[in-house]
């Protein structure tokens, strides 16, 4: 779309930077800059187009192998078999994955890249200023000359912003073709602001070196505007780091709303001083507008009782907060039976009575599973108190009903389907994302003749008594498993272990204080032969290794990583990262990892 538009500008920027044949006599370097100036920005908008449809290619025919295999029935065995040169397309998949996504590379100490990412990061950096930087050598020999890099710099910087504004949003087409949710691209995103303020300020630095005379002195004001766009985003970039995240959401969001305005309309300004609003201004304006209908659309769809005048239906949807524990919450609302959602997805809630902010809105993982119901559904949150929103909505529970404005479904869980071995680990507030997970594969089991083989359920939590958080919904899901699939339920307490404040996100608390919310009752759950307690945390590295020794089918693991906890994810990495090609040659299972991340540093609210 952005390289149809900039055909578009083409012609008209054309007519504005075509030399004369004075000027081509004085500088017979100017029309290969001009050609190269309209050129190389849709030079580097196809290859990327090109790049992101191999993406999508592998995209769907992997979805379509999955559903295609997704009944095929796997021979138990716990022998491994001799070299098959057949399993060699697996044996790469999996070593692939194993040293792309699982070794990591420590950035602070609450964020990390995987190598696929750092890869990403690096080659769109070497593709931008490669397009920016190549054949800037004048007819005369004299190397890197400003006039050819300068505005070609801010020609592909232009072309670039609607990739930035679209890899922010919740709604963007790179994640409908991928099929990676928006806040596992959400790195790219500030990969692209970071690297189009290099490129912006290159560009300024070079029209400075050669010289703002007549129309492009400083004095005109679309020169100016493109000064305060550069000083804007600069701005932007160092108040997004991350530390700055952190501090405060609230007053991020505000800055950042602040300055993207006022970087947008600059650039729009210093745009129309040369006819080039096509290059970046408008597609960008498009995109934020197509987006942000959406999301209205939404929120007016699933939400229609609120709109609706003195309506019965209005209060049908407001949520009830009840109180789990000192730190723990539990939302719970009900929506149309025309909302659906995917096991593990979450959604952004706005409550206008506890919100500081008149469109705070904050994600949470529905923690049941969509039952395909004609009536309404309930909807069910875990929510883990810390300081502002949480704290705030957690004073309300036990209270009236409070409205709430719900926008989604969002990211892109794990499609269990075609495994052998599903294996799903998660610590505290975690078992929101793992919990719908197990629900769905344990109604699927019901209804289905092949869902899986076995599934294992791992969690880590503080107390005993938060095992009743998931008690009314896990019991009844247990009756009636089919013989043909085994599930072990694991449940490791680890209030006196020493040092579990590394596994569950709600540990950091007083111990007496969790103890004094017990109500000294055991859930019915563990008088199920499925689920097993232990003390202490768990063996990881044992855990997955087990199985996968006694897998003959792929396997899957699925964790969440909650609110910069790394931790626990980072162990799950540790157990799998190593490659296995002898293995899997002979046999053995290939691996899938799932890390679901969560937490005010990994989501964009926007």
């Amino acid at each position: 779309m952005v390289a149809n538009i900039v055909n578009i500008a083409t012609h008209v920027a054309r007519q504005a930077a075509q030399p004369s044949a004075a000027v081509m006599a004085a500088d017979p370097d100017k029309t290969i800059r001009v050609a190269r100036f309209f050129s190389y920005p849709k030079g580097l908008l196809y290859f990327m187009a090109g790049f992101l449809a191999l993406l999508t290619i592998y995209h769907f025919i992997s979805l379509r192998y999955t559903y295609a295999t997704r009944n095929r029935v796997v021979a138990p065995t716990k022998t491994r078999g001799k070299i098959s040169l057949y399993r060699i397309p697996a044996t790469i998949a999996d070593t692939f994955r194993a040293l792309a996504f699982r070794w990591v590379i420590p950035i602070g100490n609450s964020y990390s890249l995987n190598l696929t990412e750092v890869f990403l990061t690096m080659g769109y950096i070497c593709i931008v200023f490669t397009w920016t930087l190549i054949n800037t050598t004048t007819i005369a020999g004299v190397k890197v000359e400003p006039h050819y890099y300068a505005n070609r710099a801010g020609t592909i910087a232009a072309s670039q912003i609607p990739i930035l504004a679209a890899l922010g949003m919740r709604n963007n087409i790179f994640s409908l073709l991928t099929g990676v949710s928006f806040d596992k691209i959400n790195f790219l995103h500030r990969a692209v602001a970071r690297t189009l303020c290099v490129l912006i300020w290159l560009h300024g630095a070079g029209r400075f070196a050669v010289g703002l005379d007549g129309d492009e002195a400083l004095v005109n004001r679309w020169v100016q505007c493109g000064l305060v766009a550069a000083s804007a985003l600069t701005l932007l970039c160092i108040l997004s780091l991350r530390p700055m995240r952190e501090l405060s959401y609230e007053i991020f969001h505000i800055v950042h709303f602040l300055f993207v305005f006022i970087f947008l309309l600059s650039m729009y300004f210093h745009l129309t001083g040369r006819n080039l609003i096509y290059y970046g201004a408008w597609p960008t304006f498009i995109v934020w507008g197509v987006e942000r209908l959406l999301r209205v659309v939404r929120i007016v769809v699933f939400n229609f009782g609120y709109f609706k005048p003195k309506s019965k239906k209005s209060r049908e949807l407001d949520a009830t907060v009840s109180v789990l524990s000192p730190h723990f919450v539990r939302v719970t609302m009900r929506r149309p039976s025309h909302f659906h959602w995917r096991p593990g997805q979450s959604v952004y809630l706005a409550f206008p009575s506890i919100s500081t902010l008149p469109l705070e809105s904050h994600p949470f993982t529905i923690s049941t599973i969509d039952t395909r119901n004609k009536t309404d559904k309930e909807l069910v949150f875990l929510v883990r108190v810390r300081t502002g929103f949480t704290q705030r909505l957690s004073l309300v529970a036990e209270d009236e009903p409070v409205k709430v404005y719900l926008d989604g479904p969002y990211s892109s869980p794990p499609l269990l389907i075609g495994y052998h071995t599903i294996i799903m680990i998660a610590g505290g507030s975690g078992v929101a994302f793992t919990l719908p997970l197990l629900l769905d594969i344990l109604e699927r089991s019901k209804r289905e003749k092949a869902v899986c083989q076995k599934v294992v359920f791992a969690w880590a939590i503080r107390d005993a008594d938060h095992i009743q958080w998931i008690t009314d919904s896990l019991s009844p899901a247990l009756d009636n498993i089919p013989d043909t699939m085994t599930v072990d339920i694991q449940l490791f307490v680890t209030a006196a272990v020493q040092g579990a404040q590394a596994w569950e996100d709600d540990s950091v608390e007083n111990d007496v204080e969790e103890k004094n919310s017990s109500n000294g009752s055991d859930p019915k759950i563990l008088e199920s032969p499925l689920v097993r307690v232990r003390q202490g945390r768990p063996n990881l590295k044992t855990l997955i290794s087990d199985e996968i020794s006694n897998a003959s089918g792929a396997i899957s693991v699925s964790v969440l990583q909650v609110c910069g906890n790394r931790v626990l994810a980072n162990a799950v990495r540790g157990a799998l990262r190593v490659p296995r090609p002898l293995d899997v040659l002979r046999g053995g299972p290939t691996v899938s990892l799932h890390v679901e991340a969560f937490g005010s540093a990994i989501f964009r609210f926007c």
